[in-house]
């Protein structure tokens, strides 16, 4: 029932915001192999837009994750169109929900039945086979289009490279790829001896090893396939999935298993349970039970949405929950100053994965779930999500309990530490020489998505400022040099053999050309993260005008950026009026080569207030903002009376009214073409 007190305006905005959150969450699950939230949060997200989308069907935006599968394909793989589209599936949590999804059946047919499977948690893949050979390997992708996976695929061992002759000559198996969960611990093992980051599931590390650039590092990370569905233009593969089954198994294909073929709810539940109870027993990750519609005649009756077929539910697990005890509590100086309180824990198995640290925030989290040193705590995992302690399962006696004291000094340089009204946090601002925040600034500095320094980790770095060697970040290029000159040697260090030090110099080498966005990330300015170092280096022509932009206490004078608000505003401020934060910011540039990917002042559309809708059939909106902000554009999200003109494509909603009941200058397909393309 629509809720007749919010405006259009209203309800659109609360749509945008879900959009906006999904489609970060999945780009993280399907392109980064991350996921910051849990199933069951993300599920909430898909199911109130969902909600707000039947009730207002006007208002639903074309880039809805509503309208798609999965996330868009990755450009180092080439893609191919699915045959069939390869669909997700509807998720449920609860009994009622598995209730409503057999009910429904009832009104349909007289007699069926739902075969129940264990839901691998893997990265989904669709083998092809012509004229009884492996062809082809596609991830899901986007649902329409997967990427080429077929030089690993041919890795992964029990993957069967030919069919059985009496097989249909042509088919498609569907399935998922999977790390065996002693694999999982043992690669995990091997790279913590070799200082290499670890990965946080056995799915991510499945689906980062199924999409390595090198075949050969799929090769050896063992990976396993199970099929669970059959595609076939010929009636060789029964009238049931049971069917199928049995024939997959009597030729040694490998499938998940238990299975079982449910007549009510009381016996989908029922194998529900006891799939739980032993799951730690299974040789693979399972994140739930797969109920589908057994007949193949029925299952076309019921038919499919546009993202999922109406006759499968994936009754997904509640999030893993283990107790375990905090044995103490270490603070934390974080890059910025800020104290972050660890929870040590005694160590617990939860998702495969050993856990003996948690945040526990701040001093508001530890007073709201009221947690002292000693207690038995109930920690929770759910996915890729960091492990979080939501509550307390037992308290300890007063003889062992002890209360979490936060400091008045920084546990690093001791210097006093300071809270503002608007924090939470208390806060080092010994920027200089509080030794943490260093280490962590340089970390930030030289990570994967800054100047993306190989070879100069955490460790190295704690060595390097532990011998005197480095200081601060700029200190970096100067290694070499010292080393070449006799002032420092790394060769009598161990771990710094001839082969490590030459590679580290060629990273720092290659590292000292970088774009504008990547530089002013990677100087670690409180509340700008990599969105915003965009914006910033495509509203300013050079390093110069953007710091005596932020030099000049006159914020009316600063440009019409998205995301720039009076938070970030003051922060940017602070930075550059820091004369020892100037001066680092001088030295790194007379390092570094920086690349400004943007000529402003020469754009043809210097400071022209441009706002996008509607989806193009030849290039990604992320595209065309690149291009007009390249020639001077500032693409912004909503219309305004200032905006200069909308760009208009298929499907444009809400906006493309707007802009004409305010005759704003429209542009449409054709331009975004010519654009494009000159």
């Amino acid at each position: 029932m629509n809720d007749s007190s919010k405006t259009d305006k209203v309800i659109l905005d609360e749509i945008k915001e879900l959009v906006i959150k999904i489609n970060y969450h999945d780009h993280l699950y399907y392109n980064e192999n991350k996921q910051k939230i849990s199933d069951t949060e993300y599920d909430a997200l898909r199911k109130d837009l969902e909600n707000l989308e039947t009730q207002y069907p006007h208002l639903m935006l074309p880039e809805s994750p509503s309208k798609k599968v999965g996330s868009a394909v990755s450009k180092e793989f080439k893609t191919y169109a699915h045959n069939t589209p390869m669909l997700s599936l509807n998720n449920g949590y609860s009994e009622e929900e598995v209730k409503a999804f057999f009910l429904k059946f009832n009104k349909t047919f007289n007699d069926f039945k739902i075969l129940a499977e264990t839901k691998v948690d893997g990265l989904s893949a669709s083998l092809i086979y012509e004229n009884h050979k492996l062809v082809r390997a596609l991830t899901r992708g986007d649902g329409l289009q997967g990427e080429d996976i077929t030089t690993n695929i041919i890795h992964v061992d029990n993957v069967k490279k030919k069919l059985p002759i009496d097989f249909p000559a042509k088919l498609e198996i569907r399935g998922e790829v999977f790390m065996p969960k002693i694999t999982f611990i043992k690669l995990n093992e091997e790279r913590k001896v070799n200082n290499q980051q670890t990965f946080s599931t056995a799915r991510n590390a499945a689906s980062g090893s199924i999409r390595q650039l090198d075949p050969e590092i799929t090769k050896q990370r063992k990976l396993r396939f199970f099929g669970y569905t059959i595609i076939s233009k010929e009636k060789y593969f029964g009238d049931t999935l049971l069917d199928t089954r049995n024939i997959l198994l009597n030729n040694n294909f490998a499938l998940n298993t238990p299975s079982a073929l449910c007549s009510s709810v009381k016996e989908m539940i029922a194998f529900y349970n006891h799939i739980i109870d032993i799951r730690d027993e299974l040789e693979y990750e399972i994140d739930g039970i797969v109920y589908k519609l057994n007949s193949y005649e029925q299952q076309k009756k019921i038919g499919f949405t546009s993202r999922f077929p109406k006759w499968a539910l994936a009754h997904k697990f509640p999030a893993e929950e283990v107790a375990t005890k905090i044995v103490d509590v270490k603070f934390q100086v974080g890059r910025t100053g800020s104290i972050t309180p660890v929870a040590i824990l005694e160590e617990v198995l939860i998702g495969g994965v050993k856990i003996s640290r948690a945040t526990l925030h701040n001093q508001d989290e530890i007073k709201r779930l009221n947690i002292n040193i000693g207690d038995i705590v109930k920690l929770q995992r759910a996915g890729d999500v960091i492990p979080k302690i939501i509550g307390v399962k037992e308290t300890a006696n007063n003889k062992d309990k002890i209360k979490i004291t936060f400091p008045s000094r920084c546990p690093s340089c001791n210097q006093k530490l300071i809270k503002t009204e608007k924090e939470v946090a208390l806060r080092c601002i010994n920027f200089d020489f509080c030794e943490e925040q260093i280490v962590y600034r340089i970390s930030h500095f030289v990570s994967r998505q800054a100047l993306n320094i190989e070879g100069l980790g955490e460790k190295q770095i704690r060595f390097l400022i532990e011998k005197g060697i480095i200081k601060n970040t700029d200190d970096i290029f100067l290694l070499k040099r010292k080393h070449e000159s006799n002032i420092i040697n790394l060769y009598q260090y161990d771990g710094w053999g001839k082969k490590s030090v030459e590679n580290l110099f060629k990273a720092i080498e290659k590292s000292s050309t970088v774009t504008f966005d990547k530089f002013i990330y990677s100087l670690g300015i409180r509340h700008v993260g990599k969105e915003l170092a965009i914006t910033l280096s495509n509203n300013f022509k050079s390093l110069e005008e953007l710091i005596y932009a932020f030099s000049n206490l006159d914020k009316e004078s600063l440009p019409e950026c998205e995301g720039l608000g009076e938070v970030i505003i003051n922060s940017l401020q602070s930075y550059f009026l820091n004369q020892k934060c100037l001066t680092l910011v001088t030295n790194l540039k007379n390092h570094l080569n920086i690349e400004y990917t943007n000529n402003l002042s020469q754009g043809i559309y210097k400071d022209k207030k441009i706002v996008i809708t509607g989806s193009f059939e030849n290039f990604k909106r992320s595209e065309i903002e690149v291009k007009l902000r390249s020639l001077g554009g500032k693409v912004l999200s909503s219309i305004s009376k200032n905006t200069d003109f909308l760009i208009a494509g298929k499907d444009a909603g809400s906006k493309l009214q707007k802009a004409e009941s305010m005759n704003i200058d429209i542009k449409g397909i054709d331009f975004v073409n010519d654009l494009m393309n000159n």
